[in-house]
C-alpha cells in the first residue's frame, strides 16, 4: 500500500462525512448524486493506494480505479444535465452509451494490449452513439440529436485513432478526458451564473479533464510526475468543496425565497410587497409616471372555508393566485398579504389619461381573473371580490396613506357589495 496517499484519503473521508451530514439536514436529489459520485472518487483513491505496476493487486486496483473514474464522471454528468433535459429519455441515453465506455476502460485496466477488443467496443460505442439520439430521445428536438451525434463522434473517433496507432493508454484516458470536460461544460450551463461553487466545480473538472488528457505525456516525462500527482489530487478536493458550496448556496437561496414569499401561493409576502412598493414609487417619481395600488379581498371566502373545509379553501387560494398572476403584467407585483387578501402594484401607468380610466383598466384585469371558475375537490367554485384602488401621485405621495386609502375603499365596496359601488372615487 502507498502510505503517502493516506493523508489524502483521510482528508477526503472527512469531506465525505461532512457532506453526508449536510445531505441529511438538507435532502436534495442532486446532493445524493454528488455524494454517490464522490464515493466512487474515494473508491478510486483507495484502489490507487494499493496500485503497484507489478504488485499482487495490480489488475484489480487498476480496473477499479478506471471504472470508478468513469462511474463518478457519469454520475456528475447526470447531475449536471438533469435540470436541462427530460429525465426518462436522458437516463435511457446514458444506459445505452455507457457500457461501451466501461468495456473499453476495463479492457485497458486488464492490461490487454491487442487492438481487436478495443476496435469492437469503439465500433459498438460509435454505432450506439449515432443511433440512440433518434431511437431513444424522440421527445428531444432534432437539432439536439445532431449535437449529441457530434459529441459522440468527438468522443469515439480520436479514441479510434489512438487505438489504430497502438496508443491504448491515450485512448483510455482520452475517454475520461471527454467525459469530465463535457461535464464541466454542462455544469457551466446548468448552474447559476453568480455561484462561487460553480467556479470551483467547473475549474476543477476542466483541469481534471486535462490531467487525464496529458496522462501519457506525463508518464513519459518523469520529472513532471510529482506536480501532476499534486494537481490530480487537488481537483478531487476542489470539486468536492465546490459541490458543498453549491448545496449551501441553494439552501441560502431557498431560505431567502421563503423569507419573502407566501408559502401557500408562492406569491410575494407582505415584506417583499413593502419593498416593491417603495421601489415602484421611487421609479414613478423618476419617470414621471403613475403607480396604482389595488387591494383585493375575496367575498364569502369564510363561508367556503366553513362549509367545504380549510383544505378546499387553501386549494381555492392557490388557483386564484394562479389566475391573478396570468392577467398581471410581468412588471407588476402581485402579493398575498394574508388570509384572502391580495394586493397588486401596477407600475409605469401613463399620466396623460384620466385617473378613472386607469383605475377601471386595472380593475378589469382583476375581475377577469376572478370570473374564471375554479374546480376544487369536484366542486366548481366562483368567487367575487371587493377591490380598493389608490393611485400615486394623484391620491397621495405617501406610501402609508396610499395603502390606507386602498384599504378604506376596499371596505367601502365590501359593505356595499349587494349594491352598486365603485372601487375608486377621486378624493
Amino acid at each position: 500500500m502507498n502510505y503517502q496517499l493516506t493523508p489524502d484519503l483521510a482528508a477526503m473521508a472527512i469531506l465525505l462525512v461532512i457532506l453526508f451530514f449536510l445531505r441529511r439536514r438538507h435532502p436534495q436529489e442532486s446532493v445524493d448524486l454528488w455524494f454517490t459520485g464522490l464515493l466512487f472518487i474515494f473508491l478510486e483513491a483507495t484502489a490507487h493506494a494499493f496500485y503497484t505496476p507489478r504488485g499482487r493487486w495490480h489488475l484489480t486496483s487498476h480496473v477499479i480505479a478506471l471504472d470508478s473514474y468513469l462511474a463518478a464522471g457519469g454520475i456528475f454528468l447526470w447531475a449536471a444535465v438533469k435540470p436541462l433535459l427530460p429525465r426518462s429519455p436522458t437516463l435511457r441515453y446514458f444506459a445505452f452509451n455507457t457500457p461501451a465506455l466501461l468495456a473499453l476502460l476495463t479492457t485497458y485496466g486488464l492490461d490487454i494490449r491487442t487492438p481487436g477488443a478495443y476496435l469492437v467496443f469503439i465500433t459498438i460505442g460509435l454505432v450506439l452513439g449515432i443511433v440512440s439520439p433518434f431511437v431513444l430521445a424522440r421527445t428531444w428536438k432534432l437539432g439536439r440529436a445532431w449535437w449529441l451525434i457530434f459529441i459522440q463522434l468527438c468522443i469515439w473517433l480520436p479514441a479510434l485513432a489512438f487505438v489504430s496507432a497502438s496508443l491504448y493508454r491515450d485512448a483510455a484516458y482520452y475517454l475520461l478526458f471527454a467525459i469530465y470536460f463535457i461535464t464541466g461544460v454542462v455544469f457551466q450551463i446548468s448552474l447559476p451564473a453568480k455561484s462561487m461553487g460553480k467556479v470551483a466545480i467547473v475549474l476543477g473538472l476542466t483541469v481534471w479533464s486535462f490531467v487525464f488528457l496529458l496522462h501519457s505525456w506525463v508518464t513519459n516525462h518523469p520529472r513532471f510526475i510529482d506536480i501532476a500527482g499534486q494537481i490530480w489530487d487537488m481537483q478531487k478536493f476542489l470539486v468536492t468543496i465546490g459541490l458543498m458550496l453549491v448545496m449551501l448556496e441553494r439552501q441560502v437561496a431557498s431560505n431567502e425565497w421563503h423569507a419573502f414569499h407566501d408559502q401557500l401561493t408562492g406569491l410575494p409576502n407582505r415584506r417583499l410587497f413593502e419593498q416593491r412598493l417603495t421601489q415602484a414609487i421611487h421609479q414613478a417619481q423618476i419617470n414621471n409616471t403613475r403607480t396604482a395600488l389595488l387591494l383585493l379581498d375575496l367575498n364569502g371566502f369564510k363561508l367556503i372555508n366553513d362549509s367545504l373545509g380549510h383544505e378546499t379553501g387553501d386549494q381555492l387560494l392557490r388557483h386564484i393566485s394562479i389566475n391573478l398572476r396570468n392577467v398581471v403584467r410581468a412588471s407588476d407585483t402581485l402579493a398575498r398579504l394574508g388570509g384572502d387578501e391580495f394586493i397588486l402594484i401596477a407600475t409605469d401607468l401613463p399620466t396623460d389619461q384620466p385617473v378613472a380610466v386607469i383605475a377601471e383598466r386595472s380593475l378589469q384585469r382583476i375581475l377577469q381573473a376572478l370570473a374564471k371558475p375554479v374546480f376544487v375537490a369536484g366542486n366548481a367554485l366562483t368567487v367575487t371580490g371587493s377591490v380598493g384602488i389608490a393611485i400615486f401621485p394623484d391620491d397621495s405621495t405617501d406610501e402609508t396613506l396610499l395603502r390606507r386609502l386602498a384599504d378604506q375603499r376596499m371596505y367601502q365596496q365590501k359593505r356595499q357589495v349587494s349594491g352598486i359601488s365603485k372601487p375608486y372615487s377621486p378624493c
